[in-house]
This record gives structure tokens, sequence and C-alpha cells, in this order.
């Protein structure tokens, strides 16, 4: 028997209260793509030291010698932790992709590569992820962060469309 998603408003004002806490507490609010880039960079020096002649690279060693002793890879661990931590209470847990019934699983991890590689450098362009953008920016009422919320819901209602197939089987219709 499959659980109940819990209720999108309490998620909200928990998501809510946990970004308030995280201000007062961290003096910052979520976003998780700088894990990702600091791994990066940790893996990178620990192979050639000479990668810390390069500015870019070097911002992430400015408060000592390993780049991922950092609120955000903290952060990122505790997602991943709740998230699993989460999917077996409610009894979700499954390894496999989320896709439609006659859609390929090659195919939908072709394209979900596809879409986190583009994702990934959208996400170093724009200086954040989504969850910072949306989260820590609309939160602070930055305009910047406003447009880019706007945008985004735009773009997935003008691109969605496309990519129906992979989660939608045609014969169920998707109107659940």
């Amino acid at each position: 028997m499959e659980k109940k998603y819990w209720n999108p408003y309490f998620g909200g004002v928990v998501l809510g209260t946990m970004l308030f806490l995280s201000f007062v507490i961290a003096s910052q609010g979520f976003g998780a793509s700088g894990t990702f880039s600091r791994a990066t960079a940790q893996f990178l020096v620990d192979s050639d030291k000479s990668w810390l002649n390069n500015a870019y690279i070097a911002h992430y060693f400015r408060h000592g010698d390993n780049a991922l002793l950092n609120w955000t890879v903290i952060e990122t661990i505790g997602i991943f932790l709740g998230g699993f931590a989460s999917a077996l209470l409610a009894g979700r847990f499954m390894i496999r992709p989320d896709k439609a019934k006659g859609y390929s699983t090659l195919k939908r991890l072709f394209w979900a590569l596809i879409g986190g590689m583009i994702i990934a450098f959208a996400t170093r362009l724009t200086r954040g992820c989504t969850s910072g953008q949306g989260l820590d920016g609309m939160a602070t009422f930055s305009v910047g962060a406003w447009i880019f919320m706007f945008a985004t819901f735009a773009a997935a209602l003008i691109f969605s469309p496309l990519f129906r197939k992979q989660w939608v089987d045609e014969n169920e219709g998707g109107d659940e």
C-alpha cells in the first residue's frame, strides 16, 4: 500500500522554518550547487597542487586547505541522508529510474545526464542553483531571483510538453 505524501502546505511551512533557521544559525540560506564545485576543486588540487594558481579554484581554499569543510557540503550530505531516511520511512525507497512504462531506461538515463550537464553549466553561470536562487533570493527579495524563478517556471511550461513521454504513458493520460 502506497503511503501518502506530506501536505504541501505543511511541507512549505517546514521548509520556510528551516530556511529561516538557516539564516539565523549559519548566516546563509540553502543551496547545494557549491558542494559539487568544491568537490571538483578539492579533487583537482589533490591531484595537482598547481591548480591553486587558478584564481577560481583557489578561492575555494581561502579559509584552509580543505575545500570540503564548508556549510554547503554538510547541507548536501544532510539532504542526501534526509531524503534516504524519508524514503525509507515513507515506504517509497526504490532503485529504479522514474519514467513512463513504455520509455526505455537507457534513453531516460541519457536524457537525465544531458539535462544534468546543462543544469550544472547553467548553475555556474548564474552563480547558484535553483534552490539558492529561488529560496534564498526570493526570501531576501532579490529582484534577480524573482526574475529567475518566473523565467524557470515559464521555461518549464513551454518545454515540458516536449519531454512528457518520458514520464507519462500515453495510454494513461497523466491526468491523475
